[in-house]
């Protein structure tokens, strides 16, 4: 069986109506999770949007691509649904899903809308290295979301939250993957490739969604994910994960990032950056 049949063997809606609501509302959510989910649910609303302008370009009729990008936008709004109704079952006013990502996406920032004309122009002008970028920074940017889905599993103190993210993450984990194989794939004995895309990732790495929430925003919503010294630790990691693509071994985009913000960071989650050349464990 091919690398995309098996995914679409087992793409499905993520199941959220055998959990225990009851028991969600019971426990809460505390402030850092409901302040997270809000998060999780902005930008995982947002796949149909990157669905409508990636399918406009010419590289993404090849079928596979497309097989696969239908089926991870399919996911991935269904995971807004999800959060938004466990946030609802336990007492959290917020908007639908559906009212929720059309807001923010009428609100993109300048940042979102440079991104999509950079895309349209690289799928023009260089189409086969565009597609080695969009699926390094794809497996780039969900490994940074399984770290925060897997953050909230081993942190929250409600059965249901963590028993839906579990859930989810099993999702995430095979996107993940499928782009990782995909990249690999491309840049294997491609040292242009690997050079581009290693460029771009140092130059203009930021967490996925942070086009839609201002710098200050974007940075104190993934630190209140990953409070202190807990956020180079996850970056760490996913560098680490990353150096196992051809030619991007001593990666450090990640680590960089988590640097730079520090400075405008609330105190109580600030951290204190390793020393240079070191890594977090």
């Amino acid at each position: 069986m091919s690398d995309i049949a098996q995914h679409i063997a087992v793409s499905q809606r993520v199941e959220i109506e055998d959990l225990d609501w009851a028991l969600a509302k019971k426990v809460g959510l505390t402030e850092r999770e409901i302040s997270s989910l809000k998060f999780f649910a902005d930008i995982e609303s947002q796949t149909v949007y990157y669905f409508l302008e990636v399918a406009r370009l010419q590289v993404a009729r090849d079928p596979e691509l497309l097989t696969f990008l239908t089926m991870w936008n399919y996911e991935e709004y269904y995971h807004s649904h999800a959060i938004t109704r466990l946030m609802l079952e336990c007492g959290v006013q917020v908007e639908s899903a559906t009212e929720r990502s059309t807001r923010i996406n009428a609100g993109a920032r300048f940042r979102a809308k440079f991104e999509e004309a950079f895309e349209w122009t690289m799928a023009k002008l260089v189409p086969k290295r565009f597609v080695a970028l969009w699926m390094f920074w794809g497996a780039l940017q969900e490994c940074l979301t399984m770290q925060a889905y897997e953050e909230i599993i081993r942190t929250t103190p409600n059965p249901v939250l963590a028993e839906m993210f579990r859930r989810i993450a099993k999702q995430e984990r095979r996107h993940f993957a499928y782009y990782f194989n995909q990249a690999r794939e491309r840049l294997t004995d491609n040292k242009a490739n690997q050079k581009f895309c290693r460029f771009v990732a140092q130059q203009f790495y930021a967490p996925v969604g942070a086009g839609y929430k201002n710098p200050n925003q974007a940075a104190e919503l993934v630190a209140n994910l990953f409070p202190g010294q807990r956020i180079f630790e996850v970056m760490s990691y996913i560098e680490r994960r990353m150096a196992q693509l051809p030619g991007m071994e001593g990666l450090d985009a990640c680590t960089r990032w988590a640097r730079k913000i520090q400075p405008i960071l609330p105190p109580e989650v600030r951290a204190e950056p390793p020393a240079p050349g070191l890594r977090a464990a």
